[in-house]
């Protein structure tokens, strides 16, 4: 699906812009489950996915198989909920790459009265972009453990960063948001990037 759209003659601006519904629950739903099971899945442990559009509690329906269900590690049916956490100003920087080409940081882009989009330069230090980022993954792990899910859900957190990320800039995103994961009903959270396929499993606490 997502090579069928981007070989379109419009292809790149659609995954770039999302107009409309498709493209958004391809990259902000199909494609973080997808590197949900790419990550879990392996010999003993087979995996089967069936989505759902609509309002229901969850995004997706999971039935597992084998000898790691077998012996009781993992369960044999649960579900999946998809969250995105992105820097406010993230659909804005799209636009601008689509517009003009290239951007600087998220933090330096912004709208003038006449609709015209400006990004300009900023500096960071001391990792303080890590910070603003797991504060914000962080606040979107709240609100979802506020919320009632099936048993056996696992939330999947695709994290849309601020700005390329070296790998031990990624663990320590993650330090930091480990140590602040609220407690809630989720089995396991799956952290996602994209860009850098970093990935991360982490068990929030009861």
């Amino acid at each position: 699906m997502f090579e069928s759209i981007r070989q379109a003659p419009d292809g790149t601006s659609r995954l770039r812009l999302r107009p409309s519904k498709v493209e958004k629950r391809l990259l902000e739903e199909l494609m973080p489950i997808a590197a949900y099971v790419q990550h879990s899945y392996r010999a003993g442990r087979y995996i089967s996915v069936r989505w759902h559009q609509g309002s229901q509690q969850f995004d997706a329906e999971v039935t597992q198989h084998g000898s790691y269900i077998d012996q009781g590690y993992f369960s044999s049916a649960g579900y999946l909920e998809v969250t995105c956490v992105v820097h406010p100003k993230e659909h804005m920087q799209r636009e601008h790459l689509e517009k003009k080409g290239g951007t600087f940081g998220l933090d330096g882009i912004r709208r003038l009265p006449g609709g015209e989009l400006i990004s300009e330069p900023v500096v960071y230090s001391n990792g303080n972009f890590i910070d603003k980022f797991a504060e914000l993954v962080v606040g979107e792990l709240e609100k979802k453990s506020a919320k009632s899910y099936p048993e056996n859900t696992s939330l999947i957190v695709e994290c849309i960063l601020n700005m390329l990320y070296l790998p031990n800039e990624w663990r320590d995103l993650m330090d930091k948001v480990h140590s602040r994961m609220p407690k809630s009903g989720f089995c396991e959270v799956f952290f996602h990037d994209s860009t850098h396929n970093y990935a991360c499993l982490a068990y929030p606490p009861k």
